[in-house]
């Protein structure tokens, strides 16, 4: 399994593949990455492009050859992109990349239009130069047919229930039921540590809140948002402090 994808937990069969595509030098042009929303879909493809341009994942929003788009949120609390930025994007994939490839992330794909469908459509008919486009899609059903028939789709589903140490679980408890005074400090003692299976503590976190019944849809993202925010820069403790702040406002 390639290193790329040791912080994500779960998800075995399609890193599993992921992995042998980028050992065989096979990653398609264009790959779909479906499921739920917030099971790490996200995380997974920004892992896929970071090994793909053989960087490190903290690096990616510098790379010249890396594209991120996620959708604009309305007031309404609806997500759309704009026509013209897909058009921008495609543009920039139509570019020669610098350092020889260049990937692309499309976040939420299944929420472009049929105009913007039909835009991306055109480049992945007729790829210029060394593309990779990743669509994250959490509706398949969202996607334009002819769309789905020139890209290779890996499934993701929910994870079960994982097993967590007491040390985990005490961790968490203190995490999840103490002040805000001492969530911090717990925040700030956990940051100290040699070491913390940074996954397995969110995941537990994510369980617990779960069975105190305090598991709505923005404490789960918060917590996916939390491990991005780590996968991305590394900095666990300001990472986990913004995270119990953000779910003592969901209580």
């Amino acid at each position: 399994m390639n290193e790329c994808f040791s912080h994500i937990y779960g998800h075995k069969r399609q890193i599993l593949a992921l992995s042998g595509m980028l050992e065989r030098g096979t990653v398609p042009q264009g790959l779909v990455l479906s499921g739920a929303e917030h099971i790490g879909k996200s995380m997974v493809a920004r892992a896929l492009a970071a090994s793909i341009l053989g960087v490190p994942e903290t690096d990616l929003s510098r790379n010249p050859d890396f594209i991120s788009m996620t959708p604009i949120v309305r007031d309404s609390g609806s997500k759309a992109y704009d026509l013209d930025d897909i058009r921008d994007m495609l543009g920039r994939l139509g570019q020669s990349a610098i350092h020889g490839q260049t990937v692309a992330i499309i976040d939420d794909a299944d929420v472009l239009s049929t105009a913007g469908q039909n835009a991306l459509l055109k480049t992945l008919e007729e790829p210029t130069g060394k593309t990779i486009v990743i669509l994250v899609v959490h509706e398949l059903a969202a996607m334009l047919p002819t769309i789905l028939s020139r890209v290779v789709t890996i499934p993701f589903f929910p994870e079960a229930d994982r097993a967590i140490s007491d040390e985990c679980a005490d961790d968490v408890k203190n995490l999840s039921s103490s002040s805000l005074v001492d969530r911090l400090k717990m925040a700030q003692a956990l940051g100290k540590r040699d070491a913390v299976d940074i996954d397995a503590l969110l995941v537990a976190l994510l369980q617990t809140l779960k069975h105190q019944q305090k598991y709505s849809s923005k404490a789960l993202n918060a917590v996916l948002k939390a491990r991005e925010r780590i996968a991305a820069n590394g900095n666990f403790t300001i990472a986990l402090e913004q995270l119990v702040i953000q779910l003592g406002t969901y209580e």
